[in-house]
């Protein structure tokens, strides 16, 4: 997932290592950040495997900052990256978002497969919440408390799933729509 977001911000052009860092905790939000101590070392492999390119440049305070470049390679990995289906796992969700933000950059069949695949997950896990709601209220369970509360946790995630649902499908007929 990183290795994506690395090469999608810098089809963006190029940027040093700690803007990097900077945007990523922007983009991961509040409860996901990447330390140095991740980040560098992708970088030095993305480096290595020749996906990236380093120079140096001279900082105003005569310091000298590293700066990346995507290669041709890299563009090719990151298209390849871009059209791997979605895994149901417990990151699909970051990366699904990391995904849609570099949607300008592949074709419109990539971002509607994974758009589809993002739908098909939505759905899946409604689904789940939506049996898992009927057996609590068929079996009814004690502490009645506990159950009554859990059926609310269940009524919200059925509405925020549904939410969530509506909005991709949407943007799937908005994009089948492009020219």
């Amino acid at each position: 997932m990183y290795e994506l977001f690395v090469l999608g911000e810098l089809m963006t052009g190029e940027k040093h290592g700690y803007m990097l860092q900077d945007i990523l905790k922007t983009a991961g939000g509040p409860f996901r950040q990447m330390s140095s101590g991740t980040l560098y070392p992708l970088l030095a492999r993305l480096v290595d495997g020749g996906l990236i390119r380093l120079r140096q440049e001279e900082t105003e305070g005569g310091r000298l900052r590293k700066v990346y470049a995507i290669t041709e390679a890299g563009r090719d990995r990151f298209r390849r990256l871009m059209s791997e289906p979605l895994a149901h796992d417990a990151d699909i969700e970051q990366l699904f978002h990391f995904k849609m933000v570099y949607f300008q950059y592949v074709g419109k069949e990539t971002r509607l497969a994974c758009m589809e695949q993002y739908l098909d997950y939505l759905r899946s896990v409604r689904s789940y919440v939506a049996n898992l709601d009927a057996q609590l209220k068929a079996f009814k369970p004690e502490p009645a408390k506990q159950r009554i509360q859990l059926l609310k946790v269940f009524e919200h995630r059925l509405h925020v799933g549904a939410a969530d649902i509506d909005w991709i499908e949407r943007e799937i007929e908005r994009i089948r729509r492009e020219e």
